[in-house]
């Protein structure tokens, strides 16, 4: 019995040392197993195209023209400055440390599979694919699970998955449709027409006794500068958007001609019979936004009374009275007595 038990148990020890050298025989170590190695290699080659898919059947497409990234699925808007370089500089610097996973089972655990996943990240150029990567579960804060397509370990990498929005207006400057203060040179709205005039704004057409009311006309421009979209309703003017009876048309006058070579940019607002919100459409766009209506109904008042404040009167100087009084009386004793 006990030499029974012995030679199982040699054959046992013979097994697991095979099984400790196979595992550590100079080349059995697959390249992932390196702590500090870069996931991704964006260094030699720099994408032209991103695509990001979600659970599902959405999806994101980012692609580079000449101007910068623009957001190829959602009417080819440019994408919200430095979004993109942030976004590669983040990817650049998750590390592959020692796998968590190393088998098909484990990538769908994980939801990091072909065909489950959260995030499935396409980077090319000149349609070359450079990398896919997935991205799913979170072991922790900003934490989650990775896996390079052609790979099998599984990694849990520094990454947000938030990171990587999935609605196209996530990834445009939601300031889009704002005009900056410094950019105007002239406003007209109705009959009210405003002037810059080096640091100053002027109304054009002032009375005598008329001054230019500086606070509102930097309020007014203060509105145009912030005039946020909150989404993109197509190319198409519609109807239903009564922009052929507008609530408010600006003309402005920029100090410089837009990519159109425009100088001039009309803005031209619209209200739908229903719903809370103004339709806006820009001379130098396309698209139609859509707009808050807390914004735009604080506009829909605008007087040219508004802009107007009374000039303050001034007080003659008291050496200038008493000089008028001088020449009064020099006055009196030069004329001829009456008979």
């Amino acid at each position: 019995m006990n030499a029974k038990w012995t030679k199982l148990l040699s054959i046992a020890l013979v097994a697991q040392a095979a099984l400790i050298v196979a595992l550590h025989w100079p080349g059995s170590q697959p390249a992932y197993t390196h702590t500090d190695q870069a996931l991704l290699d964006l260094e030699s080659r720099q994408p032209d195209a991103i695509h990001i898919y979600g659970e599902e059947t959405t999806k994101v497409d980012l692609k580079k023209e000449q101007d910068g990234w623009v957001v190829a699925s959602y009417y080819n808007l440019p994408v919200a400055n430095g979004k993109v370089d942030a976004m590669l500089t983040k990817l650049k610097e998750i590390k592959a440390s020692w796998p968590v996973a190393t088998t098909a089972s484990g990538a769908k655990r994980f939801e990091v599979a072909e065909d489950k996943f959260q995030r499935k990240l396409e980077l090319s150029q000149g349609g070359d694919t450079l990398a896919t990567l997935y991205l799913g579960t979170s072991p922790g804060y900003r934490k989650v699970h990775a896996r390079l397509n052609e790979q099998d370990a599984v990694f849990a990498v520094n990454y947000a998955i938030h990171e990587l929005p999935m609605t196209g207006k996530d990834w445009v400057d939601s300031k889009l449709t704002a005009v900056p203060e410094e950019s105007i040179s002239q406003v007209k709205i109705k009959d009210i027409v405003l002037n810059k005039n080096g640091d100053r704004w002027d109304l054009e057409d002032l009375q005598n006794g008329e001054i230019t009311n500086e606070e509102a006309a930097h309020k007014l421009l203060a509105s145009l500068a912030d005039m946020r979209f909150e989404d993109v309703l197509g190319a198409e003017v519609k109807p239903e958007y009564n922009l052929s009876e507008p609530k408010l048309h600006f003309t402005l006058q920029l100090k410089e001609k837009n990519a159109k070579g425009e100088q001039s940019l009309e803005l031209t607002f619209g209200k739908p019979a229903e719903g809370d919100y103004y339709i806006l459409t820009r001379s130098d766009r396309p698209q139609v936004f859509k707009i808050d209506a807390s914004h735009v109904d604080s506009l829909l008042d605008l007087e040219r009374a508004r802009f107007v404040s009374a000039a303050p009167v001034t007080e003659p100087e008291q050496s200038d009275v008493n000089l008028g009084q001088q020449g009064d009386a020099a006055e009196a004793a030069e004329a001829p007595a009456s008979s």
